[in-house]
């Protein structure tokens, strides 16, 4: 990286998996941070995220320590011991972490706890939960290709960046005489307010659980026409509606077949994978402009999908400027600027193989503790 680099001669250590810590970790190595990234032999779970891994731990360190080995915990414990701040996950590095942290002459000055703990009378994680409830996941990536989570997850991300937070809260304590203990939630919030949201769309009295079909279902990029996709949505008093724009696209007998249960086929509804087929057909011969112009004049809600050039085109892209192209390459930047500079500038790299670096953080270690 290049640019502001407030952090920098900091040393942090991530023994997180997902997205919470090492989200906040990355954000910690775009300030400069040199962070080490601890995962199990196994490797994170995230690496199955696909671009997502590799954008928040192409620029880190990765080693490989078995924790529930007595010599892997050692070194672990050691590592925390000579790091700055220390992000780990409640679940399987918390309390080595802390143990780290502890330790005599350790150099910590902050130690931040995901809270990945199984929820009590649910099952996976809280983070799991947050996410099935937000129902948001699979609706991003590219077309024909694998959903990826980036940009999706407000639950993790608003984890995450309290997570920072606590960190640079703990390079503040002057004195520093004891390290700071830190515990982050995902925030149940923005789960609940999604949860809401379906039940307001249907029957504000009636729930049924979390919607957490939405999750296995294919990233959703709305309905295809002539030269892209475009949304198709109505009210759930709009069936009258509804059933004027079936019949002038031709499909009066795919709406006799839906009948009462017309409203699960449309918008992010339940049934829009086995519908979708019957609209695309419908608006074959229309044009984003032209099939937007006739759902918002039979009452429904319509607009275009962009593609990833067209989005960031838009002037509030622009503006935020987070994101943008050079060289043929994605690439990202703190979504702020200093004297109308923006700062920090990252290119999108491949993360490292699991363990990549297992050897020369541990040489490095013990050379530290040598001298």
């Amino acid at each position: 990286m290049s640019g502001w680099a407030p952090l920098a001669g900091m040393s942090v250590v991530e023994g997180c998996q997902r997205l919470v810590g090492p989200l906040a970790s990355w954000q910690l190595l775009l300030l400069g941070a040199e962070v080490i990234k601890i995962e199990l032999p196994a490797g994170d779970i995230a690496r199955g995220f696909g671009a997502v891994f590799d954008l928040m731990n192409a620029g880190k360190r990765c080693a490989a320590l078995d924790l529930t080995d007595r010599a892997g915990r050692g070194v672990f414990e050691r590592l925390c011991a000579a790091a700055d701040i220390v992000l780990a996950d409640a679940t399987w590095s918390e309390q080595a972490a802390v143990a780290g942290m502890r330790r005599v002459g350790a150099r910590t000055r902050v130690v931040v706890i995901i809270d990945d703990v199984a929820v009590p009378g649910g099952c996976g994680s809280s983070e799991t939960l947050a996410q099935a409830a937000l129902a948001i996941t699979p609706y991003i990536g590219e077309q024909g290709g694998p959903p990826e989570r980036l940009g999706a997850d407000v639950a993790s991300a608003s984890a995450a960046a309290t997570a920072v937070q606590a960190a640079l809260a703990g390079l503040l304590d002057e004195d520093g005489a004891r390290p700071i203990l830190v515990r982050v939630a995902i925030d149940r919030a923005a789960a609940a307010l999604k949860t809401i949201h379906w039940a307001a769309r249907f029957d504000p009295d009636r729930w049924a659980g979390y919607h957490v079909r939405a999750i296995t279902r294919a990233p959703d990029r709305g309905y295809r026409v002539s030269d892209g996709f475009v949304t198709l949505d109505f009210l759930p008093d709009q069936r009258t509606a509804w059933r004027a724009l079936c019949a002038e696209l031709g499909l009066n007998e795919f709406a006799d077949a839906v009948g009462d249960d017309w409203f699960s086929t449309i918008g992010m509804e339940d049934g829009i994978d086995w519908a979708r087929p019957h609209y695309e057909r419908a608006l074959a011969g229309f044009t984003r402009a032209e099939a937007v112009m006739l759902i918002r004049r039979h009452g429904g809600w319509s607009v275009p999908f962009q593609s990833p050039p067209e989005v960031l085109a838009h002037p509030q892209s622009q503006l935020y400027s987070s994101t943008f192209f050079a060289d043929g390459q994605a690439h990202v930047r703190l979504p702020w600027r200093v004297d109308g500079v923006p700062q920090a500038t990252h290119a999108c790299a491949k993360a490292p193989p699991v363990g990549a670096h297992t050897r020369d953080v541990l040489a490095a270690l013990a050379a530290r503790e040598i001298a």
